[in-house]
């Protein structure tokens, strides 16, 4: 298992506190495909520096409460870069993870993957999904449990895709709360509010960075 570190200039309580503050920055609509697809290519990138993934988060300010960075993520496969397989150059099959040390009084967990740096101002899902057993302990590569609920990505579609602009070299998060209540969704629902709602609300999160490097 390659246990995921954040290969960037910044600790993964920082990275939290970042969403954090461009959570409240934007608002609860959703947003178009053809706006996020334009923003997509304009996706920047970062170099190279690692910090572990189970760093303990700080609070941004006192009216934002960022989770505890205390659920370990691992992925079976490679991560820097990620395979082809797991892009819309392949068959954008949905990469595998892992977690563990789940809280006993956690009634759902929502797993999120976003482009690293926000786009536009405001965050790009590739993923989210919604309504996962906290018995589960990860999800297989392009398999999701019944019950599980997936929301609208950054392209407008309700499902996977990691497909960022021809050339770029792209980081991506995996983010994972678990949530001490449900949060009531529907297919499709609007990712960027599902993870505002969840950062209030979860005391516990995980992070696993990974990146890919498009021809």
């Amino acid at each position: 298992m390659h246990r995921g570190q954040l290969p960037l200039k910044v600790s993964v309580g920082a990275l939290l506190a970042m969403l954090a503050l461009t959570g409240c920055g934007g608002s609860g609509s959703g947003t178009t495909a053809s706006s996020t697809t334009s923003a997509a290519s304009a996706t920047p990138t970062s170099t190279s520096e690692s910090t572990s993934s189970t760093t303990t988060s700080t609070s941004t300010t006192s009216s934002e409460k960022v989770p505890t960075i205390d659920l370990p993520l691992a992925s079976s496969t490679n991560l820097n870069p990620i395979s082809v397989r797991y892009t819309c150059d392949g068959a954008d099959t949905s990469l595998p993870i892992s977690w563990s040390k789940i809280p006993p009084h956690t009634a759902e967990i929502v797993v999120f993957v976003f482009n690293f740096l926000p786009v536009g101002g405001k965050l790009f899902p590739d993923w989210a999904v919604a309504g996962l057993s906290p018995s589960l302990h990860g999800l297989s590569a392009g398999q999701l449990p019944a019950g599980a609920i997936v929301g609208r990505n950054g392209f407008g579609q309700t499902r996977y895709s990691i497909c960022p602009a021809k050339g770029s070299n792209t980081r991506f998060a995996f983010l994972v709360y678990a949530l001490p209540q449900r949060i009531a969704v529907k297919p499709g629902f609007d990712a960027d509010a599902l993870r505002e709602k969840a950062l209030h609300a979860a005391e516990h999160a995980g992070l696993l960075a990974f990146s890919y490097r498009r021809p």
